[in-house]
């Protein structure tokens, strides 16, 4: 990439300070445009951004017409609901492509109201009464996963065992069984490239994606980079595509009484059946989304729970005194009696929230509207910095430490004062995530289940997430490995 021409014209003819026009009014720091685009291809963009922030105040400049808000007073106006006066803003058509196949899905769906029909059909398959019923897919898949884990450590101990590539096919099992139910293990036993080969093309697809989107700001460089884009790559985003459409033709063709997600599609009654080409456009989006978010989390958690030892000595003491037998972990038990766990889980998506690399840009609505006390003219796009947000000085004490204790009133770190409202690792309004439920089922219960079973030491403790990751869309994650041995 460093030596590509035509990065370079690009780079070099946008190389102009944003001093211009209405917003220069508004951001006290406009973003020298060649080093804000080299800095997104890089991945270096989240620390970046929230170091103007902290320089420059609650608003900084990043694009001709992108503003970057890392106040909490700008989050309703941006992504809530709207009023009679100001309606929600739009989302950003720039970052709403449609899939590859021309389908649109729950993510990519701009028109608000088609947005709610779609969010509604799914609803019920992400509420808590349903997941309750299918935590056996959840304790089953991790079974799995740890029972490979003992394999490994025989066979691999020394390099310990690679928990990011792990966490990816253990979320990839559970959402794909939850997606097309019975049919998931015959689907995937039959597959000629393996089990896990559409999990591997998710990742490929998430790294593609991430690129494209972190180009999709320089103008002109979009079409460029999808024109010379190698055909491996392309491909890569067709087979997720052809993925989903053969599970859901293979799904819907199948004759079983499993209340999985598709069978809350074709049985809300209160819409119109959805079509075929739309079921398994939501089912390219929820295996994608609902697999590598929780993927993410999965590894930072565990490796800040090294870092820090004493939390993973007392998370370890709770799960193990709690639980008499790994027989008794159960999801509501998990939910109302863990409160050390809880707060494990809720600090790290703090610290390291899954979708806090990058902006979720809105439209302001025509007439401009009042953020946070900036006048913001129509029109402009706008995004709140969830990473300057949650650690940012003002609403954390300590921001860069991996304090679980802050979320336990009892304690005296839970007397800091921190504004927990700044979390918001799933995003909140019309468009916040819907599959919140099942990400925080799925955390407590492979973590759980992992330190249960298992002694756990940091095997490369030079590692540092910030230093070595890259942020983009959603975080490429540094290799993190880690030594187990089987509970004394």
């Amino acid at each position: 990439m460093d030596s590509d021409p035509f990065l370079l014209y690009f780079l070099t003819k946008h190389a102009l300070w944003l001093d211009f026009d209405l917003l220069s009014n508004i951001a006290k720091h406009s973003a020298f445009l060649a080093l804000w685009y080299w800095t997104l291809l890089k991945g270096r963009a989240p620390w970046v951004n929230h170091d103007w922030h902290k320089k420059y105040g609650p608003v900084v400049r990043v694009g001709v017409n992108h503003l970057s808000f890392s106040t909490h007073d700008a989050q309703k106006p941006i992504y809530g609901f709207g009023n009679k006066k100001v309606p929600s803003f739009a989302k950003d058509p720039e970052f709403s492509t449609p899939e590859v196949d021309n389908t649109v899905n729950i993510i990519v769906e701009i028109d608000k109201q088609e947005h709610a029909r779609m969010r509604h059909m799914l609803s019920h398959a992400f509420a808590n009464t349903n997941l309750f019923k299918h935590q056996d897919v959840i304790k089953r898949r991790t079974d799995e996963m740890l029972a490979n884990f003992r394999g490994l450590r025989e066979e691999d101990g020394k390099r310990g065992i690679n928990f990011v590539k792990w966490s990816y096919y253990v979320t990839y099992d559970i959402m794909g069984e939850m997606c097309f139910g019975d049919l998931w293990e015959i689907q995937t036993q039959k597959q000629p490239l393996g089990k896990f080969h559409w999990a591997d093309v998710i990742t490929a697809t998430t790294n593609v994606n991430d690129m494209l989107r972190a180009i999709t700001v320089i103008p002109g460089l979009f079409s460029l980079v999808t024109w010379y884009m190698p055909k491996i790559l392309q491909d890569t985003i067709v087979r997720h595509a052809e993925y989903a459409n053969e599970y859901t033709q293979a799904r819907l063709a199948m004759k079983t009484d499993t209340k999985d997600f598709l069978y809350h599609m074709l049985n809300d009654k209160s819409v119109p059946r959805p079509a075929d080409s739309e079921i398994a456009s939501h089912f390219q989006a929820m295996m994608l989304a609902g697999s590598i978010t929780t993927a993410t989390f999965l590894p930072g958690t565990m490796y800040y729970l090294c870092k820090e030892q004493r939390t993973l000595t007392r998370l370890t003491k709770e799960i193990r005194d709690r639980f008499p037998s790994e027989s008794d972990i159960d999801a509501r038990a998990l939910t109302e009696d863990c409160p050390y766990l809880n707060a494990v889980c809720n600090e790290s998506l703090r610290i390291y929230p899954p979708a806090g690399a990058a902006h979720l840009p809105r439209i302001v609505p025509d007439g401009g509207a009042d953020i946070a006390g900036y006048w913001v003219p129509g029109g402009t796009r706008v995004s709140i910095h969830p990473w300057s947000l949650v650690h940012d000085e003002k609403n954390f004490r300590e921001p860069n430490r991996f304090v679980p204790e802050r979320w336990l009133p009892d304690e005296p770190e839970g007397q800091w004062g921190d504004k927990f409202e700044t979390s918001l690792p799933f995003h909140s309004g019309p468009r916040g995530c819907l599959g919140k439920n099942l990400a925080y089922l799925e955390m407590r219960f492979i973590i759980a289940k992992l330190l249960w079973r298992y002694d756990v030491e940091w095997f490369d403790t030079t590692l540092d997430w910030d230093r070595d990751g890259m942020g983009y869309t959603v975080w490429k994650k540094p290799d993190f490995r880690m030594l187990l041995q089987e509970r004394k």
